[in-house]
């Protein structure tokens, strides 16, 4: 045989068997990948679902404080148990209380003796002109997004609306904005769900205290994923979870 031919068949073969063996290692390593990847998946959607249950028992029976920050100052808030009670709205001298801890990052006296406390950017609500129902009536989110703007919220509600809050007993401007922005928070929820929370923290407009080992990893994950975990999980008691909350 020639030995030319020789060479060239023994170089074809080292070098498929070269081949074959960077192609295995690929595989292995392609399929090592994806393991870990559906391995991590998993764990994190379990410790998701684990949180969103426990959130949920604390949204729907444990204390909670909900404060509303504009520009780095709290403006608003509310306290809630039940939320089938009325919530306890925050007035000036309690905000301006919150206001100093908040400067100090002092999240554990600002949570008290509440059992999770979230803190809200006004640029995590959707403030397109829709309406929202306040205090029996329909008004845009701009308009109530003006309100809580305002130094003066009841003149600048009852100019527009020709309802006086003070016939509700409310006199306190903070305490008025922290019904309106309790009526943004309800319909957030209404409409987002807990997805609400998950993504709106992701975007770092929420601040959650105390803050869970999920809460600090899920800014790694995309938030089409979040929204995709959520959505995929409709015959899952994540969605029992928001339509308890929806109440």
């Amino acid at each position: 045989m020639d030995t030319g031919l020789i060479i060239t068949i023994i170089i074809f073969v080292v070098v498929s068997i070269v081949i074959l063996k960077i192609v295995t290692k690929l595989i292995k390593a392609v399929l090592m990948i994806l393991i870990i990847a559906f391995l991590i998946t998993s764990i994190f959607g379990f410790f998701t679902y684990k949180d969103a249950v426990e959130l949920k028992d604390n949204l729907e029976s444990k204390p909670k404080l909900m404060l509303l920050q504009d520009n780095e100052k709290i403006v608003a808030g509310f306290v809630a148990t039940d939320f089938e009670e009325e919530a306890e709205f925050l007035r000036i001298s309690q905000v301006a209380e919150y206001q100093n801890s908040f400067k100090k990052q002092d999240y554990k006296k600002m949570l008290g003796n509440n059992q999770k406390m979230f803190i809200i950017d006004l640029k995590a609500f959707d403030l397109v002109d829709e309406k929202v129902n306040f205090n029996g009536k329909e008004l845009s989110k701009n308009f109530l997004y003006s309100v809580l703007k305002s130094n003066d919220p009841i003149s600048l509600y009852k100019s527009e609306t020709g309802m006086d809050p003070a016939l509700n007993g409310i006199s306190d401007p903070v305490e008025f904005k922290s019904q309106v922005f309790a009526a943004l928070f309800s319909e957030a929820i209404e409409k987002k769900g807990t997805f609400f929370i998950f993504s709106e923290y992701k975007e770092k407009n929420i601040i959650i205290y105390p803050e869970t080992a999920v809460f600090k990893f899920i800014g790694l994950i995309p938030t089409s994923f979040i929204k995709k975990m959520f959505e995929e999980a409709k015959d899952s008691a994540i969605n029992k979870i928001n339509q308890t909350i929806k109440g």
